[in-house]
């Protein structure tokens, strides 16, 4: 056991805090940048945290000492002998008696190679934003001049086709500066702009703009009949149904069809996203939505960031909504749901 926490560098801690008494392992010493032989307390740990990650820790003990909480979870960095800055994601669990707080046990965890990898993918992020925005601002110009021209055409069909393509460009503008914003998002600095919404018109326009996109699919929409409206920031909830639906698409290499369905219940609408693709290997379903998280099983051939199912499970989470995946009978490709609230 001693060998398995070394060698995830696992810290075990336990807090009274009634004494303030601090019980630790070496190991929890070593993650704070301390000596086994170090005398090691709460001061210790507050000089140790960078100040501008104190207030971090000082969210974490109130949501802790809070009975209908308990939870005491943070990340912070911290400073070694050495001068380098560790990552420690630091959780616990309070003891509560008669409701009243007495003990904190918990566990310490050098982060520190998960975090260089993220900060690594967003630098990269970065660069690709900035190479990207140039062209981008020269289709964007040459669709514009496309756009005025069919336009006086007089053709109808082929001014919708313009149009969607102009706005596609602006959708793509704001996904990069998503894609650099996933932090901010993490950090709940989303804002939302609520307006009444035809959720079935949406789910039309996100399926015509995938399928043009994508003409090698066809995908079928099945409504249970006229929805309610719900209220939601339009251009979100858009992100977060091109999300799925493109994944639909882009997992289904082998096959060519898609089908969407609309219901709703007392409370919520709901949509269900089912292609018959390559599908999500059993046990990785729960971790799909993280950042930057991407299953394996042949998807790695497939490109793809690990951003957009993360940043539509914000999203429809903001809404007071739920994503998911659902069990499929045959086994063969996935199937995703979101409900939203009405």
């Amino acid at each position: 056991m001693q060998i398995a926490l070394d060698q995830v560098k696992l810290g075990f801690w336990e807090w009274d805090l009634n004494t303030c008494e601090l019980k630790v392992t070496v190991q929890n010493k070593l993650n704070f940048g301390f000596f086994p032989d170090d005398e090691f307390n709460i001061d210790s740990i507050k000089n140790a945290i960078l100040p501008e990650d104190l207030r971090r820790r000082d969210a974490a003990l109130k949501a802790a000492l809070d009975v209908n909480c308990g939870i005491y979870s943070f990340e912070c960095r911290v400073r070694h002998a050495d001068q380098r800055v560790h990552w420690l994601q630091i959780s616990g669990t309070t003891i509560f008696e008669n409701g009243i707080a007495q003990r904190i046990i918990g566990t310490s965890l050098d982060i520190t190679e998960k975090k260089d990898l993220e900060i690594l993918r967003d630098e990269v992020l970065n660069i690709a934003n900035h190479e990207l925005k140039t062209p981008l601002s020269a289709v964007k110009g040459y669709l514009q001049l496309l756009h005025r021209f069919v336009a006086r055409s007089g053709n109808g069909h082929y001014e919708q086709i313009a149009f969607r393509a102009l706005s596609a460009t602006d959708k793509i503008t704001r996904l990069l500066d998503d894609a650099l914003q996933a932090d901010s998002v993490q950090a709940n600095e989303m804002v939302l702009r609520k307006e009444p919404i035809d959720f079935q018109n949406l789910v039309e326009e996100i399926i015509a703009n995938t399928m043009l996109v994508s003409q090698s699919h066809q995908i079928d929409l099945t409504s249970s009949g006229d929805l309610p409206k719900i209220s939601g920031d339009r251009y979100r909830l858009s992100q977060a149904l091109t999300n799925i639906m493109n994944n639909a698409v882009k997992y289904s290499p082998d096959h060519d069809r898609v089908e969407v369905s609309l219901d709703q219940d007392e409370s919520n609408v709901r949509i269900v996203v089912r292609d018959y693709g390559i599908g999500i290997p059993p046990g990785e379903a729960d971790q799909i939505f993280n950042k930057f998280y991407r299953v394996q099983n042949g998807h790695d051939a497939i490109t793809g960031s690990g951003i957009g199912l993360y940043l539509s499970a914000e999203i429809v989470a903001r809404h007071g909504g739920k994503i998911g995946t659902m069990p499929l009978s045959d086994g063969h490709g996935t199937s995703f749901y979101i409900t939203l609230p009405h």
